[in-house]
């Protein structure tokens, strides 16, 4: 059986609720239509191509997998740049693996986010931010 048929049956047991199963669907079809790109810096020439060069507008997530803090802001960072419906772009670069490129800017704390706009740097943020605070990060960089 599929997926689909295997929803529905669970969907007329009595064990399983109608509205649980419905709303999991429609939950999952609402992110999958909010594209947005998100991708991993390998190295200086993917960051020149995919952040300076640019057409839309990128925020690059400095961070590193020891980082606490990053790994909070990580998802919260994608939760709000999907919401805008690939306005925007976002970078990801693990300052371990990419040291010449948090050198070049300026990267001395984590999480450090930088906007970038037309292949120049915008604006910047140190540390965990409330989603508010983020929020207008972005827009900014939009608009």
């Amino acid at each position: 059986a599929n997926l689909s048929t295997a929803l529905l049956r669970k969907a007329h047991h009595p064990h399983y609720p109608a509205v649980n199963i419905n709303y999991n669907i429609q939950r999952h079809v609402a992110t999958a239509e909010k594209k947005f790109e998100c991708f991993n810096i390998q190295d200086a020439k993917d960051f020149q191509t995919r952040v300076i060069e640019s057409p839309v507008p990128v925020i690059v997530d400095f961070h590193a997998t020891w980082c606490g803090p990053c790994k909070l802001l990580g998802p919260r960072l994608e939760a709000i740049i999907s919401n805008k419906e690939g306005q925007v772009s976002l970078a990801k670069v693990d300052v371990d693996e990419n040291v010449e490129i948090a050198m070049e800017y300026l990267v001395e704390s984590l999480p450090t986010v930088i906007g970038f706009k037309n292949g120049r740097k915008i604006n910047k943020f140190i540390g965990l931010q409330e989603d508010d605070a983020i929020d207008s990060f972005v827009e900014k960089l939009i608009h």
